[in-house]
């Protein structure tokens, strides 16, 4: 008997094999998540970003099992909030944490020695490099602090210090010490996409450290200027009435038993 293949088998077998190569090729490395393709994009921020939408109240996007926690001189601050006086109508640059965060798009330039982001609110951050903070940095403090940058794998590190304390850290009215210290990872999850990461660290406002993210997309907008100037002043907020609206966070921070929770513009029982 002979131990031939019949042709017909032969043939089909041949045809099994070119329909199964191409799904071979791309399990064994083809599309853009396989090694070679990963490489090009894992570690490019280059281009224009955006968040999908607003992130401006962090206590919406803190990671499971985190929290933001007072301090008595926090809380008391916080009681005092009054949104009328956000830098943001005092046409004053919005810090770090809540730039990143706006609905307005940003551009990131990448150099092997810094990176710099250009933002629409009419400001810039730098990002050194696997450099260091300059031992005077908390004596000239600026509105997005000093940055330094390295590289954890492949998350992209930033490490800021020395920021105004007149800016706040979010819209709704978490502010922050001259010792804040903040560290963002930055972690592509894609050609077009990656997390932001941030960890707010404030003896002075905060019992403990505690950590935020949200997913940011790449975006085909043109940066324009946004300047106050341009904005018609009842829209802008300029006109904000004092005394009428706190504080207002999804979840409300932590207070410490020393201090009573009563922001502006709420109403004590019974009176």
């Amino acid at each position: 008997m002979s131990n031939r293949f019949p042709i017909s088998m032969l043939m089909a077998a041949a045809a099994a094999a070119l329909i199964l190569t191409p799904a071979l090729a791309a399990a064994q490395g083809a599309g853009p998540n396989s090694p070679a393709e990963r490489a090009k994009w894992v570690r490019d921020f280059s281009g224009v970003w955006s968040p999908s939408a607003a992130q401006q109240d962090i206590t919406a996007n803190l990671l499971p099992g985190e929290e933001i926690s007072l301090t008595p001189f926090g809380a008391e601050q916080y009681n005092k909030i009054d949104e009328a006086d956000s830098p943001a109508y005092k046409c004053e640059p919005y810090g770090p944490t809540r730039i990143m965060s706006s609905a307005l798009p940003y551009q990131i330039f990448q150099t092997p020695d810094a990176i710099g982001i250009v933002f629409e609110h009419i400001d810039y951050r730098v990002i050194y490099m696997n450099g260091k903070h300059p031992d005077d940095v908390l004596d000239y403090p600026d509105w997005e602090g000093h940055s330094v940058g390295r590289w954890e794998g492949d998350t992209l590190v930033v490490d800021t210090v020395g920021m105004k304390e007149e800016s706040w850290l979010d819209a709704f009215g978490l502010q922050h010490s001259g010792k804040l210290h903040l560290v963002e990872r930055f972690r592509k999850t894609g050609p077009d996409s990656y997390i932001w990461q941030a960890t707010a660290d404030d003896p002075v406002y905060f019992t403990k450290p505690f950590t935020w993210a949200f997913n940011v997309t790449r975006v085909e907008y043109r940066i324009m200027p946004d300047r106050c100037e341009d904005t018609p002043p009842d829209d802008f907020g300029a006109k904000k009435v004092h005394g009428v609206i706190g504080a207002r966070h999804r979840v409300t921070p932590t207070y410490p038993a020393s201090v009573e929770k009563h922001l502006v513009g709420e109403k004590r029982a019974g009176k």
